[in-house]
């Protein structure tokens, strides 16, 4: 089913025509609009803070990244991503296309142990990905890892809300404008709509109830 809002010009639209009934939606530098972003972006934070659930949303690759260090310049530590949260890789990819060294991610604490090893491995910590000092890194491999990142919190018009139903923003903000007068009913419905979000997120996806991968060559052929 598709998104009925992605963008926040979409969930101010939905949010004046819950609350305001006005046929004009307010606009960027007016006060309402403001006011209403800051509420969006709280039903965000809400969402990303949900206890108990790590959102398929935010699982991302390096690659699709706006920042962060994509290729290797022959030293061993690498920026990360602004929006980095905690790796979701055991292991960082270097190389390119078919040609990729796995480097096995380690724990922070290791790190002092392996003083004078000279395998590949990795970690991360601070703001960096760091590999294994011993090792002499080439120039110009892509680094390739995934990670959980923070979520993008919006403000211009075109910015994409990245739940997999927006409108649970729409509903806590007309909520949260509505507590006041003492109506609850869209704060209400956001709840049943954090609840719809956390059961999908936890469902396999169709036919993939078991995600054990099988190789096929062991099958036969013909």
């Amino acid at each position: 089913m598709a998104k009925v809002i992605s963008t926040l010009s979409d969930a101010i639209t939905y949010i004046n025509s819950l609350y305001d009934l006005d046929a004009t939606a307010p606009t960027a530098g007016d006060e309402d609009y403001t006011v209403w972003t800051s509420l969006v972006n709280a039903a965000i934070n809400l969402w990303e803070t949900e206890e108990g659930v790590l959102w398929d949303e935010l699982f991302i690759t390096l690659a699709s990244a706006a920042d962060g260090d994509k290729s290797t310049d022959g030293t061993t530590e690498y920026t990360l991503p602004t929006l980095f949260a905690f790796p979701a890789s055991a292991y960082v990819w270097v190389g390119t296309g078919t040609s990729k060294t796995p480097y096995k991610v380690i724990d922070v604490s290791e790190v002092q142990l392996l003083a004078n090893n000279v395998e590949k491995w990795c970690y991360f910590v601070k703001g960096f990905l760091e590999f294994n000092p011993n090792l002499t890194m080439s120039t110009g491999d892509t680094i390739s890892y995934n990670f959980y990142k923070f979520a993008t919190k919006v403000s211009a018009g075109a910015d994409v809300i990245e739940m997999s139903d927006p409108m649970f923003t729409v509903y806590y903000a007309v909520g949260e404008l509505k507590k006041e007068e003492g109506d609850t009913s869209a704060l209400q419905t956001a709840s049943q709509k954090m609840e719809s979000m956390k059961t999908k997120n936890t469902m396999p996806a169709w036919f993939q109830s078991d995600n054990n991968l099988e190789d096929s060559t062991d099958e036969g052929l013909g």
